[in-house]
């Protein structure tokens, strides 16, 4: 405990370095490095109050030297404190944007990075959007589709890969690379998000 709170400002360092929009790896180690040193830090504090209780003082006529001793440790543990929820607030924070990004499923690459704790969070948190989208006790509408309000229901896309055949609410489409068809956008987003399609410019 020679650097009180350094290890918590690695943290804070190591989220606010990273890129926008994206998770670095979960820093297990630390955390649990900074969870050490504030039950170090308790332990000191609860060793000064016994030190001055058998002195038969109370706390509020201890030795200055002994008060300022347990504020510093105090304060310690509120600063780590600190760091551990901007740490694991902006973390929570870029997970909850994942589930509005990619959907349901959770990228491996991206799933590896994620703490157990994280991906039970994101397991609830998309379980709780599905039922609010959902049609029964929902708003029955999928509000992943477009961020903004779209100015038609349907979109121009050309086929960027062979599919095969879909059916739409409008009838049957053959998904051949390089065709161009007229679809509704809610059909047509999950393909667009799979690159399946693109979307040409309006």
């Amino acid at each position: 405990m020679s650097q009180f709170g350094a290890k918590g400002a690695l943290l804070v360092r190591d989220i606010a370095q990273s890129e926008k929009g994206t998770l670095p790896p979960y820093n297990d180690e630390v955390v649990r490095a900074v969870v050490d040193e504030c039950q170090e830090h308790h332990k000191s504090i609860m060793k000064l109050i016994r030190d001055i209780q058998e002195q038969g003082t109370s706390l509020d006529a201890a030795n200055p030297d002994d008060a300022a001793s347990i504020l510093v440790h105090h304060q310690a543990v509120l600063r780590n404190k600190r760091a551990l929820l901007v740490y694991l607030n902006e973390r929570m924070r870029r997970v909850r944007a994942l589930r509005w990004e990619v959907g349901t499923g959770l990228p491996e690459v991206v799933g590896e990075n994620l703490s157990h704790s994280e991906r039970g969070f994101f397991t609830q948190y998309s379980a709780l959007v599905n039922r609010y989208q959902g049609r029964r006790g929902g708003v029955g509408l999928n509000l992943t589709l477009d961020p903004t309000p779209p100015k038609d229901h349907k979109v121009q896309v050309r086929v960027l890969e062979d599919y095969g055949e879909i059916v739409t609410r409008d009838g049957a489409v053959d998904l051949s690379k390089n065709t161009v068809h007229l679809m509704w956008r809610d059909e047509a987003q999950p393909l667009i998000t799979e690159g399946v399609i693109e979307q040409m410019a309006e």
